[in-house]
């Protein structure tokens, strides 16, 4: 990686076709605005954190970042018919008929990212 790309970040994220980073937000039960924050910048890397975490597909709500604001990720296309995270391959060809810009020309967008994610981050709304 050059010294440019390591300052700037990954060429992808100067994308305006396809999201920043994601983000998973999951409510701490019991406990009046506490959330847990899972953060990744590929939505299958965001999927393998939270399955990593035992965070179970109905507990968040997933969201793309984009810098015009948060953008929702439906759930449905995230959970295989076994009611567990999609992990890659699957999880890409779902990605890729229902969010334009994953998969172009039979190649991920998302190939100078990191998968690994972050989480969980604890925030209490005030």
């Amino acid at each position: 990686m050059s010294l440019l790309r390591r300052i700037l970040g990954p060429e992808s994220k100067y994308d305006g076709r396809i999201p920043y980073t994601y983000e998973a937000r999951v409510r701490v039960v019991g406990v009046e605005g506490m959330v847990q924050t899972y953060l990744s910048d590929t939505l299958c890397g965001l999927l393998e954190t939270l399955d990593a975490a035992g965070v179970h597909p109905d507990e968040p709500a997933i969201f793309e970042v984009r810098p015009e604001g948060e953008f929702s990720v439906s759930l449905v296309h995230c959970v295989g018919p076994e009611g567990k995270w999609l992990r890659r391959p699957e999880a890409c060809e779902s990605f890729r008929k229902h969010y334009a810009g994953h998969v172009a020309e039979g190649r991920c967008c998302f190939t100078d990212r990191s998968r690994a994610g972050t989480g969980p981050i604890v925030e209490i709304a005030r």
